[in-house]
């Protein structure tokens, strides 16, 4: 069974996915304030994290440190359902903008409904993290 990166067409195409998602985030008057610098090293870190979460090459891991990396570039940002709804629509949204195939958009919503949960609640101290 071929791995969602491979389905997706490999790295080149989650760059261009990564690419049109940011175009649209830094674009929305909901998401962009959650931002501190608008540009490319967004792009280029989500396209790490989403390459070795979809079974490409360990990528993050290897140049960024992986979960934790991850993890705590969320914390203190406070995101809202309503934001992180928003995110994973556009998400779902870049997909088509990048020309990937319906098969990954659709076996990728668990990884990115799961994925933006996980930054939402991180994004509040621990003692405000649930019931949200």
């Amino acid at each position: 069974m071929a791995s969602l990166f491979d389905l997706a067409g490999g790295g080149a195409a989650i760059r261009r996915l990564t690419d049109a998602f940011y175009e649209r985030v830094f674009a929305d008057d909901l998401l962009a304030p959650l931002f501190h610098e608008h540009g490319d090293q967004h792009a280029d870190r989500l396209a790490m994290w989403l390459t070795e979460l979809l079974g490409g090459p360990a990528e993050h891991s290897e140049r960024r440190g992986g979960f934790e990396i991850m993890k705590g570039a969320h914390q203190n940002l406070r995101i809202s359902e309503e934001q992180r709804a928003r995110w994973a629509s556009l998400f779902f949204a870049a997909c088509d903008d990048a020309g990937l195939p319906p098969a990954f958009a659709r076996g990728v919503v668990p990884h990115i409904e799961g994925g933006s949960t996980f930054a939402m609640r991180v994004s509040w101290p621990a003692d405000q993290r649930w019931p949200r």
